[in-house]
């Protein structure tokens, strides 16, 4: 049977649900919002700087946690259209008029690889460059305090000029050349002699150049310094892998740094990862539009419309775990990158796929 062609419909449906994925997103982000202030609030963070600082570090860090919860957003909002438009009784009317369910869905799975595409290219660079001036200016705001909290911060051992010393940062900038956040221990005979505390700290000509640093020797007071210099023979590179937050790089920089690494003959795995999960996010867009379809499609009686909530949230859930075990598998190189960011998608694809097929199509 040939395909019915009704643009006029695919239009109707495209713009519903893509201003249901809005109204969806601008909810989510301002409850995330919301809690994220009160969390900053309550943890005192920034307590002598006022509110206006506390709602610029929030705001800087919502559109990060916002670019995780993407796809559930997607899913929620596909099973919300659609069954307003069972209730509305508009798909019993398309498929009276010889739309099948597969061109119902089209211009839902349209819109999902829109928005996904826009997610992966346009929103991810903003989001990942507002984690790191969020991450950049807590350690500023924090100063002292963000490096002294050691049990939260990753830690890199260094040599260089006979000087062993290990490193630690809160945070990282300008291709592993800058640090914030900094705690610093110079080793001496494996024991640690001295300690370093800063706001900041700059890699220039094979020393880390600590600014105003607080330096406690063993035996001695806490003495303030204007700077102090840590010999390294680290490359920007390597500190870049081992201390940066790969969520806080935007895809288009990813790729370049993966393959320097490589080349250094550094672990990019998790940086790999973190590409090759970005790039997937079109088609998990449309795989969760596939998933939503599986428990909203078909004409609901009135007051049963919860279980199909219900059936979409739980698998929203499944869907969030075995991503979350894919990623971690494929960050520490149990798995390969490409195969632990696809399987979900895969996965969540064949879910739709099949279940859609025995309903459509007997």
């Amino acid at each position: 049977m040939m395909m019915m062609r009704r643009p006029t419909l695919d239009r109707y449906f495209f713009r519903l649900f893509v201003g249901s994925f809005l109204s969806t997103l601008v909810a989510i982000f301002a409850l995330v919002y919301l809690i994220d202030m009160i969390e900053i609030s309550r943890r005192g963070q920034f307590d002598d700087f006022g509110f206006g600082t506390i709602a610029l570090v929030s705001a800087l860090r919502v559109p990060s946690f916002i670019e995780q919860a993407f796809p559930f957003i997607i899913l929620f909002s596909s099973i919300f259209t659609l069954l307003t438009l069972n209730r509305r009784l508009e798909l019993v009317v398309a498929r009276a008029a010889g739309v099948s369910g597969w061109q119902i869905l089209t211009p839902f799975l349209v819109a999902s690889l829109f928005l996904g595409l826009l997610a992966t290219f346009a929103y991810n660079p903003i989001s990942a460059h507002a984690k790191e001036m969020a991450t950049r200016m807590t350690g500023d705001l924090r100063g002292l305090d963000a490096a002294g909290q050691s049990d939260r911060v990753p830690w890199i051992r260094q040599s260089g000029d006979g000087v062993e010393s290990i490193i630690g940062a809160k945070s990282i900038a300008e291709g592993g050349q800058a640090l914030t956040g900094v705690t610093a221990y110079i080793m001496r005979g494996g024991v640690p002699a001295e300690r370093i505390d800063a706001p900041s700290a700059r890699l220039e000509e094979n020393a880390w150049v600590i600014r105003e640093p607080t330096v406690t020797r063993v035996g001695s007071a806490p003495e303030r310094l204007a700077e102090f210099r840590v010999p390294t023979s680290l490359r920007p590179e390597f500190i870049e892998q081992r201390l940066a937050d790969p969520e806080a790089i935007p895809i288009w920089s990813l790729g370049s740094k993966i393959g320097i690494a490589r080349t250094l003959g550094y672990n990019a795995d998790a940086f790999s990862m973190q590409y090759h999960t970005l790039l997937a996010k079109p088609a998990l867009f449309m795989a969760m539009t596939l998933v939503a379809a599986t428990v909203a499609m078909r004409f609901q009686r009135t007051g049963s419309s919860g279980r199909s909530v219900f059936g979409g949230v739980a698998a929203g859930f499944v869907l969030y775990v075995i991503a979350f075990l894919a990623k971690a598998l494929g960050s520490n190189a149990i798995v390969p990158p490409i195969v632990a960011a696809w399987f979900p998608v895969l996965a969540a694809g064949s879910f739709g796929v099949t279940i859609l097929l025995h309903q459509e199509d007997g």
